[in-house]
């Protein structure tokens, strides 16, 4: 059925949902940040709540306090081994070196669909971090051991940002200094986002991403995100207490 509407004027207000991809950042800056955060205007979507489990496993404080906002006490202090990203992408690439600032083992578990993606743009930079990481053939679960060590890690830019992101809100938080060098970014409005969630929740920093001649994102390298430091206990020897799943 075919309907016409006539030129008229619009009057009101509205709210605009907030984007899961900011949110995700949001949560994972909370965490990161000292005291309390207010997030408000959330969807609970399925990957929003996938990184809400991820940080309160991590060690945040999280309240519901209607169903679109949420405060949360910061604070890095695992409850568990285990983190559960469910399907969501950007929850693997975001948390896994998040994750590795701990400095415990910790396994980064998804399900369905997610299982058959691969994560091997995450291994050589985390190795290069220091990080000790196991994996299956490039595949979840990964298992990692932080903490991380200063250095200039290289990442591939061209498949996504989102371990980029990751890695963006993780190393402010570590002890040393750190040089991203990002290669043939794309998607880098989503650097932007990380850049701008961070400085809206997060304080001190020398972190600088820095892109290469072929690279786009200069713009989210204008402004040094910021993060408390991380107390930097002496590195810990890893014992992975089971072994991976098979494939």
């Amino acid at each position: 059925m075919d309907r016409s509407v006539p030129p008229g004027e619009i009057q009101g207000e509205l709210t605009p949902p907030c984007s899961k991809s900011y949110a995700q950042r949001a949560l994972a800056a909370a965490l990161l940040a000292e005291g309390e955060s207010t997030l408000r205007n959330i969807e609970l979507c399925d990957d929003t709540r996938s990184a809400m489990r991820c940080i309160e496993a991590l060690g945040a404080d999280v309240t519901v306090v209607d169903p679109h906002t949420l405060k949360i006490r910061g604070g890095l202090a695992p409850r568990g081994r285990t983190l559960h990203v469910g399907e969501s992408g950007l929850s693997t690439r975001l948390f896994t070196p998040i994750a590795a600032l701990a400095g415990v083992p910790l396994r980064i578990e998804g399900d369905g669909t997610l299982l058959r993606r691969p994560m091997t743009m995450m291994i050589a930079p985390l190795r290069q971090l220091g990080v000790e990481v196991r994996h299956r053939d490039g595949f979840l679960p990964f298992d990692v051991c932080g903490p991380l060590h200063s250095a200039t890690v290289e990442v591939d830019g061209s498949v996504s940002s989102q371990f980029i992101t990751g890695l963006l809100l993780a190393l402010p938080a570590a002890r040393g200094e750190f040089t991203i060098d990002v290669r043939r970014a794309v998607s880098t409005p989503y650097i932007d986002m990380t850049v701008e969630a961070a400085h809206r929740l997060v304080r001190r920093s020398s972190t600088t991403a820095t892109p290469s001649s072929t690279s786009k994102a200069a713009s989210a390298t204008d402004r040094p995100i910021t993060a408390s430091k991380a107390t930097g206990a002496p590195p810990p020897h890893c014992s992975w207490r089971e072994p991976l799943p098979a494939k």
